[in-house]
């Protein structure tokens, strides 16, 4: 059990925390949650021992180790990134070679208290190796890099020719080959791809120790933890669920903290109008000094936190544009002797919300400059629809900006169509409050700027967003905050992100890219995942069919030139049926006796007729698949046609459909590939 006992915190003249106290399990699971500034970070260097409290204490069972991930870059260098992981292991290093020296203590001493006392030292050593899996390290450090997105030829790089991302994920990987009793994570999603999310909420799900995480990723939130724990006025609350549970929970404390609260101070209200009313009149002299009384006795209630609500996003009214917003045909696009795309074909019809996926390197961001306009294509057409007007946003924007000049003026000079008040409402849900609006462009963090880029995006008459990872340098609020804004906005969205809770809430179509190809499929990024796994299952289960098939071909090939070979020296020929060669009788051979050798026997009658019958179902079951793949291409042909949804009434259900006939073929895939596994068993 860790447990803060009454910890209290100071910063300057603000309290961070308050006398706050809380305990979690070993094996917990918590989401640490709160505004910017309410002292997240603060409580994890506090248990990680990296800073000190200025009152209480914490405690946790003798021999447990914290590992702590913060959220600034470590200085790394001169080392290969293999070497680099493993160099983690240098405390399990001490550890073995003091198990060497303790080996040696025992080959000489055989007997005594110095034996006694190595021989119980030595357990405790290969306790901890064993514990901390130090024998094999070297496979764990390759598996964690690989899983957190790095590549063989990786491995051997020096750490410095990587980027302060990168080289977040190296410690990240550290940390992990270390494996500590509790895990302090402040931010770890942040440098990270989405196949390389996905791995990590993988690896935590079955993580031994307890975990304490601070992130701004709402889905990763709720895969990882059980608990969530809200920074808030100096102290600490706890909810039991994830973040999801904490947000349904928290407005219902809320409510219930609010009325309290309210109900309290109409008390208040009363005895001190009382109090003033009756305060000179002798004859309620001792009513009033009653109700004093009462009213130094109440301990007032504060006024519940979650009463300031965060700023709205308003985009401005932007002009309705054509149905078909954007168009590239046939396009192609090189760097050099790199061919990212090669006659691909696209088009983006008003009104969408499409997330573009897949790998680092599959070309998300090219194929999003090429639909923006800001890269030329090599070949190709790309068409823009009548009165359409773009709005692209990527981190790099943030290097236009006007260095000299304030936040506010940067934003106003943009805005269109917009108020002084929505203006700083933007600002605010950029997390731009107060004097901060006033300082100087040149002054601000590269995230800083990245949030003001964005800003000047959104404060333009756009009626198409392209936007890449325009959640990077945002806090979960802010996030939620945008989500809602593209969610009321009447526009186009096009949206390459690595927040899973943003592709699942707010898309409707996901265009895969990679291998100079872009693929549409309907729904939210949890949709794409579920038919992305349904076509690798269905792939694996045609690989038997196929190898049934292919064996046939070969064996009545095999059957075909043994029968040639027996037409001119006598020999038997043979045949395939289910893929098993049998012999088959030749009636002159019968009769002849086949140059003196005896004939085999004439197969029995029940068995042509069962292998007559198993080629009759196998066919009606391959003509039933082969009806239903036609229906179901057919319908995947009129669903990708750009006026599906304007078109036809019935989308949802032919979508339906659809989803049907692939769980259909699914089935009878199943029931072919059983039926070929009996029928060779025969």
């Amino acid at each position: 059990m860790l447990t803060l006992d009454k910890v209290t915190k100071h910063y300057g003249g603000r309290t961070i925390f308050d006398s706050a106290s809380w305990a979690m399990p070993d094996d917990g699971r918590v989401g640490l949650v709160g505004l910017n500034g309410a002292g997240k970070s603060t409580l994890l260097r506090i248990i990680a021992e990296q800073i000190q409290p200025d009152g209480g204490r914490i405690s946790r069972p003798q021999r447990t180790r914290v590992g702590y991930l913060h959220q600034d870059s470590p200085e790394m260098g001169g080392r290969s990134v293999l070497d680099e992981t493993l160099s983690a292991l240098a405390e399990m290093r001490e550890h073995d070679r003091r198990r060497v020296e303790l080996e040696e203590i025992l080959a000489t001493d055989h007997s005594g208290p110095t034996h006694e006392a190595a021989l119980e030292e030595l357990g405790d050593v290969l306790s901890e190796l064993e514990r901390h899996g130090f024998y094999n390290a070297d496979s764990r450090a390759t598996s964690v890099l690989f899983g957190l997105g790095f590549r063989e030829e990786d491995l051997g790089r020096d750490v410095a020719e990587f980027s302060g991302g990168i080289r977040m994920r190296i410690a990240l990987a550290k940390l992990l080959l270390q494996r500590p009793d509790f895990l302090m994570l402040d931010e770890p999603t942040n440098h990270l791809d989405i196949e390389a999310r996905n791995w990590l909420e993988e690896y935590l799900e079955d993580y031994e120790g307890g975990i304490i995480l601070v992130s701004h990723d709402h889905y990763f939130l709720d895969r990882v933890t059980r608990r969530t724990v809200e920074v808030s006025r100096g102290a600490l609350n706890e909810y039991n669920g994830n973040y999801s549970f904490y947000l349904v929970e928290r407005e219902r404390r809320f409510e219930a903290d609010l009325a309290a609260y309210e109900k309290q101070r109409t008390e208040i209200e009363h005895m001190e109008a009382f109090i003033s009313r009756f305060r000179y009149q002798a004859s309620k002299a001792k009513l009033v000094q009653s109700r004093i009384k009462q009213l130094d006795k109440v301990e007032r209630l504060q006024s519940p936190a979650g009463l300031e609500k965060p700023p709205t996003i308003k985009f401005p009214n932007c002009d309705r544009g054509a149905r078909r917003v954007v168009e590239l045909r046939d396009a192609v696009k090189r760097y050099g002797e790199l061919t990212v795309y090669s006659g691909v074909s696209l088009e983006i019809e008003r009104g969408s919300r499409i997330a573009l996926v897949g790998p680092n390197g599959a070309g998300k961001s090219t194929m999003i400059r090429m639909l923006a306009g800001v890269d030329d294509l090599t070949g190709g057409e790309r068409i823009v629809g009548d009165k359409v007007v773009m709005g692209y946003f990527a981190q790099n924007l943030a290097e236009s900006l006007d260095y000299d000049s304030t936040v506010l003026d940067e934003l106003s000079r943009s805005a269109q169509g917009m108020t002084s008040t929505e203006i700083r409402n933007l600002l605010g849900a950029m997390l731009f409050s107060g004097d901060e609006v006033q300082k100087r462009v040149g002054v601000l963090s590269g995230g800083e700027r990245a949030r003001l880029a964005l800003a000047k995006v959104i404060a333009r008459r756009n009626n198409c967003l392209l936007l890449d990872e325009p959640t990077n340098n945002l806090d979960i609020v802010a996030k939620e905050t945008l989500l809602e804004a593209l969610r009321r906005f009447p526009g186009t969205v096009l949206i390459v992100s690595h927040d899973r809770h943003i592709l699942n809430q707010l898309v409707t179509q996901v265009i895969e890219v990679g291998h100079g190809h872009a693929i549409r499929y309907l729904g939210n990024y949890d949709d794409y995942l579920a038919k992305k796994a349904q076509e690798e299952s269905r792939a694996v289960k045609d690989a038997p069919v196929a190898r049934v098939e292919g064996a046939r071909s070969r064996l009545t090939q095999v059957g075909s030139s043994v029968a040639a070979e027996g037409a001119t020296n006598g020999a038997v020929p043979t045949t395939c049926v289910n893929g098993n060669a049998k012999a088959v009788q030749s009636t002159s051979l019968a009769r002849a006796g086949g140059n003196g050798r005896k004939a085999p026997a004439v197969a029995d009658h029940a068995s042509d007729r069962r292998r007559s019958q198993n080629a009759r179902k196998r066919a009606e079951i391959e003509t039933v698949i082969e009806r239903k793949e036609n229906e179901r291409a057919a319908l995947a042909l009129e669903m990708n046609d750009a006026n599906f949804y304007l078109a036809r009434k019935d989308a949802k259900e032919m979508i339906a459909r659809y989803e049907l006939l692939g769980g259909e073929i699914d089935k009878l895939y199943e029931d072919l590939v059983a039926f070929e596994d009996s029928g060779a068993a025969k």
